[in-house]
C-alpha cells in the first residue's frame, strides 16, 4: 500500500505530458522512464539525473524542451526513484553506463533516429561524461554538463577515504547516512523542502557506491583531454556540492569542445531558481547553435 501511495504520489504533477515505461537493463533491472513530446519533434534530449533524486525533479526542464521540439526522455538510474535496485547501494558505476545505453536504445526505438543531445546533472553529469570518453557512442550530438561531481567541493579527509575503502573492501553494500547539506543545493526554499520531504529522494550511500562515483569522476577529469564530443559545462559559481573548479579543469583540457559557463550566485542546482527559464534558454541557445 506504501509503495502504491509512493507511486500515486510521483505520478500526480504533469501527468498527461509525458508516457510511462518499464523496461529491464542489461543485467535485468527494472528501469522506471518517461518521454515527453507532442505532436511535431526533430530533435531528441536525454536526461540523466544526479545522486539521491529521480527523474520526478526534471518536469519542468522536459516540459519546457519538449514544447520547443524537442522528445524528453527522463529515467530513474539503478537504485534509484522507481527503479530496481537497493537504495544507496550501486555495485558498480558501469551499471549506469549500461543504463545509458539501454535508455538510448529504448528512445531511438521509440521515436526514430532522430539526432540525440544528452544533458547529467551532478552524478549524471560524471555518468554522461564517462559514458562519452569510455563508450563513443554513435549519432550523439551536442551535451550539457551540469555541475558534474568530478570531485566533490571540498576534499574529504583521508582518514574517511581510508576508511571508505577498506568499507568497499570488508562491507561493499553497507548503507550509511550521507553529509549532504540539502541548503547547499538551491537559494530556492520550495526546492530544498521537496528535497527533505519527497519519499523518493534519498541521501544514504555505501562505501562501495561513493568510492566507484568517486573513481569514475577522478578519471574523466583525468582523461578529459580524449573527449570526442562538445559540450556545455555549466556550474554555480557557490556550489559547496561539487568542485566548480574541477569543471573549469575538465574544458581547459577539452579545448574548443567545451564551453564553460559559470553562473555567479547560483548553488548546486542552477536549474532550480525561479528564473529556471533563462537557464533552460540558456542550454536550448548552445544545443541548437
Amino acid at each position: 500500500m506504501i509503495k502504491i501511495l509512493i507511486e500515486l504520489r510521483y505520478m500526480e504533477t504533469n501527468k498527461n505530458n509525458f508516457e510511462e515505461f518499464k523496461i529491464k537493463a542489461k543485467n535485468d533491472t527494472g528501469l522506471n522512464l518517461r518521454i515527453y513530446r507532442k505532436d511535431s519533434f526533430d530533435k531528441i534530449l536525454v536526461i540523466t539525473h544526479g545522486y539521491g533524486e529521480h527523474q520526478g525533479y526534471y518536469v519542468e526542464f522536459a516540459n519546457y524542451f519538449s514544447n520547443r521540439g524537442y522528445a524528453v526522455c527522463t529515467y530513474d538510474l539503478h537504485s534509484h526513484g522507481l527503479s530496481e535496485g537497493k537504495k544507496g547501494h550501486v555495485p558498480s558505476f558501469e551499471l549506469f553506463l549500461d543504463d545509458l545505453d539501454s535508455i538510448l536504445d529504448f528512445a531511438r526505438k521509440q521515436v526514430g533516429g532522430l539526432p540525440i543531445n544528452l544533458f547529467g546533472h551532478s552524478m549524471g553529469g560524471s555518468i554522461v561524461l564517462n559514458y562519452l570518453l569510455r563508450r563513443s557512442p554513435d549519432r550523439i550530438g551536442k551535451s550539457v554538463i551540469s555541475s558534474p561531481w568530478l570531485k566533490l567541493a571540498f576534499e574529504p579527509p583521508k582518514l574517511k577515504l581510508f576508511l571508505a575503502q577498506i568499507g568497499k573492501n570488508l562491507f561493499p553494500s553497507l548503507v550509511m547516512k550521507g553529509e549532504l547539506n540539502p541548503d547547499d543545493l538551491s537559494r530556492n526554499p520550495e526546492f530544498v523542502d521537496r528535497f527533505i520531504n519527497d519519499p523518493l529522494t534519498y541521501d544514504k550511500i555505501s562505501p562501495g557506491y561513493f568510492s566507484t562515483i568517486r573513481e569514475y569522476g577522478l578519471h574523466a577529469l583525468s582523461n578529459a583531454s580524449k573527449l570526442m564530443y562538445p559540450i556545455l559545462m555549466s556550474h554555480g559559481s557557490d556550489d559547496n556540492v561539487t568542485s566548480s573548479s574541477a569543471s573549469r579543469e575538465f574544458c581547459d583540457k577539452c579545448g574548443d569542445l567545451c564551453e564553460y559557463k559559470l553562473w555567479e550566485g547560483y548553488k548546486h542546482v542552477v536549474f532550480s531558481e525561479n528564473d529556471k527559464d533563462k537557464i533552460f534558454d540558456f542550454y536550448r541557445s548552445y544545443l541548437v547553435s
